[in-house]
């Protein structure tokens, strides 16, 4: 079993559409999404249509919350409030309905999906020190849990203490726990405006993640046409 874990998209069509080809071509039985598929990006409905096409299950994130009217705004800043307004207006009630039926967290035998930690995951803290890790473990249930929200890709593992890596290609210790951010598919924050997809294959516990450019300069065109903040163009070729 080859399962391919995505998470914030961020309506950024071209980088969905370049990772759908990546994966098409990595004999990929199942694909997992961690949810902000929408927000920031200029095309939320089209990306909510594809990840619906082909995602088994998705979790929601912080960014359809808001959407939804389901949190609190003033913890976003005036980029993100912006966004959120526009996302809102340029979703049908039908399409909205959609993000309605997602849920917080997904359980299965091997492994969890939420977007931010497990440590009540309805407030969507992040998950970036070895803290908010042990937070989360204490909640985990399963050999791994996938996340993303910080868009940064980082794997923290328990043992005896929590420990981290940010190695690409890994094997999951089956006497530990670990929990995997898989990083951002539409908007990149570690210096690297490439998209990130995890492959995990739960018999064997490896984990690979890969990186695959798309073309930046046609969604910045479309941010800066849409009305959305200039910033959320520009920040995408920095992958910042």
């Amino acid at each position: 079993m080859r399962i391919a874990i995505i998470s914030d998209i961020h309506a950024n069509l071209e980088a969905l559409e370049a990772v759908y080809e990546f994966i098409d071509g990595q004999s990929i039985d199942r694909i997992l999404c961690l949810g902000d598929v929408v927000g920031y990006g200029p095309d939320p409905s089209r990306c909510l249509e594809l990840i619906q096409e082909r995602c088994e299950v998705v979790v929601a994130g912080n960014h359809e919350h808001a959407v939804l009217g389901l949190l609190d705004l003033d913890y976003f800043n005036p980029v993100a409030r912006h966004a959120t307004h526009w996302t809102r207006d340029a979703l049908t009630e039908a399409e909205m309905k959609v993000l309605r039926s997602w849920p917080l967290t997904h359980v299965e035998e091997k492994l969890t999906l939420v977007h931010g930690s497990l440590d009540q995951p309805d407030l969507f803290d992040y998950i970036q020190t070895s803290w908010e890790a042990h937070l989360s473990f204490q909640q985990l249930k399963t050999p791994v849990a996938f996340i993303g929200h910080s868009h940064v890709p980082i794997t923290f593992i328990l043992t005896d203490v929590v420990d981290y890596s940010q190695e690409d290609r890994m094997q999951l210790d089956p006497g530990a726990q670990a929990i995997v951010n898989v990083g951002s598919v539409g908007q990149p924050r570690d210096g690297n405006p490439d998209s990130s997809v995890v492959i995990f294959e739960p018999e064997t516990g490896n984990v690979e993640r890969h990186r695959i450019p798309y073309d930046i300069q046609t969604v910045q065109a479309k941010i800066l046409e849409s009305g959305l903040p200039d910033f959320l163009a520009h920040r995408l070729a920095d992958g910042r």
